[in-house]
């Protein structure tokens, strides 16, 4: 055993290895990084002479990660890579290797040595992916982007590079392949602005036990079967590519439209950015005077906000709550117990409302972590006189615990799915 080794402790050696092999493959996927399989790359070169490589990426990925919160992305990361587990399993029949780039990226590698088979992968992911949460059986759709690459054997060149350079054109593709996408899509963002054809949904939010209806969340969806009709990649890519601001505004004014069909006196939550709030300041009659226009008392308006936009402008924000609250708008921090979520936000905020993430509700009847977390949550509220409203709500499991837990507003598949007026 080499001078170092041998006078190790069998306890620190064990540790080390452990470090090393964290530093190697990604906790989240459980995939190795690049490093990890150069050498299983090498040995399919040699019998094949030529790799394709696909480089795979999640659209709008840091944009993604900041409205759903880096736990949330991490899950949608882990099933994703289940996924191309999957469906290279189904394709792949003449050899492939998945990994990632990086330990703790979103970056993922797949290497196949077939060119068709190569070609059936990518053009399946670039239809979108549809994943399902190996724990709670939900299924959503994630679109991905896809470069790809060659890596063909060449003597003169050392292995290593030459897969290097495989890479470097999967990147360029990729990079070349998005930038044409990105104007086709900012170009149906351009039409659904002249058009107005964001679609409005409405879940109702729920007193029990007596199963009352308080008020609804306006919910903004994309036209109907374009990329745009999921509100990841209405506000994601939006965000990403600088008109925010524009679309928050459309929806919020079709979101006042449309509620003019709801019951009398129900409140009604809007979501907004701070991005999206300055922009609707800046413009004509500002939040209030369109309020005001749609008939509606701002008494009856409860703006959620996230603990993300908090962070991104704190000050500025405490003063448009100020502003806006002398006006009779009331405040709600959305998405509690999410990673951004702190309760030095609600301290500082003093929301009316505190609404929870459906993440800490779902299963939360056989979570005792998550009982006492919500407990210290309610606790809070109570003390500030907030109101605990529970999001995500799908089981009767789940409604019977809450209301143990005190909490009376509940919001969810339970009682009702997002809907038209």
């Amino acid at each position: 055993m080499p001078d170092g080794i041998s006078n190790v402790d069998p306890v620190e050696l064990q540790t080390r290895l452990l470090q090393y092999r964290a530093n190697l493959f990604d906790p989240v996927t459980r995939l190795p990084t690049l490093p990890v399989v150069l050498d299983r790359l090498r040995r399919m070169l040699d019998e094949r002479g030529s790799l394709q490589v696909l480089m795979v990426r999640i659209e709008h990925e840091q944009n993604l990660e900041r409205i759903l919160g880096w736990e949330r992305y991490d899950t949608v990361l882990h099933n994703l890579s289940r996924h191309l587990s999957g469906l290279l399993e189904a394709i792949a029949r003449t050899g492939s290797l998945l990994c990632q780039e990086n330990v703790r990226g979103d970056i993922f590698l797949v290497f196949l040595a077939d060119r068709f088979e190569a070609g059936q992968l990518h053009e399946s992911l670039v239809e979108g992916v549809t994943i399902t949460d190996e724990v709670t059986g939900d299924s959503d759709m994630v679109t991905v982007r896809v470069g790809q690459g060659l890596i063909k054997m060449r003597p003169a060149l050392r292995v290593e590079r030459t897969i290097y350079n495989g890479l470097l054109e999967a990147r360029q593709d990729f990079h070349r392949r998005g930038e044409a996408l990105d104007q086709a899509r900012l170009g149906e963002v351009r039409r659904m602005l002249r058009e107005g054809s964001v679609r409005t949904l409405f879940q109702p939010i729920i007193r029990l036990p007596g199963h009352e209806v308080v008020g609804f969340e306006a919910l903004s969806r994309g036209p109907a079967g374009s990329y745009l009709e999921s509100a990841e990649n209405l506000f994601g890519f939006t965000e990403r590519a600088g008109v925010l601001g524009e679309v928050e505004l459309l929806c919020l004014e079709r979101a006042l439209v449309n509620a003019a069909r709801l019951p009398a006196g129900s409140i009604l939550f809007l979501n907004l950015s701070m991005l999206g709030l300055e922009y609707i300041e800046s413009d004509g009659d500002g939040l209030i005077g369109r309020v005001e226009a749609a008939e509606r008392s701002p008494r009856e308006c409860v703006l959620e906000i996230t603990e993300r936009t908090y962070a991104e402008s704190a000050s500025r924000l405490r003063e448009r709550v100020a502003e806006l609250r002398k006006h009779g708008f009331r405040i709600a921090i959305d998405d509690m117990g999410t990673g951004y979520s702190a309760l030095h936000v609600l301290a500082d905020l003093q929301p009316d409302f505190i609404k929870l993430d459906k993440m800490l509700v779902r299963d939360l009847a056989a979570a005792p972590i998550k009982r006492n977390l919500v407990s210290a949550i309610t606790g809070f509220a109570r003390s500030s006189q907030s109101v605990v409203i529970a999001e995500g709500v799908e089981t009767e499991e789940e409604v019977e615990a809450l209301l143990e837990l005190g909490i009376e507003l509940q919001q969810g598949f339970y009682f009702g799915y997002p809907e038209p007026a």
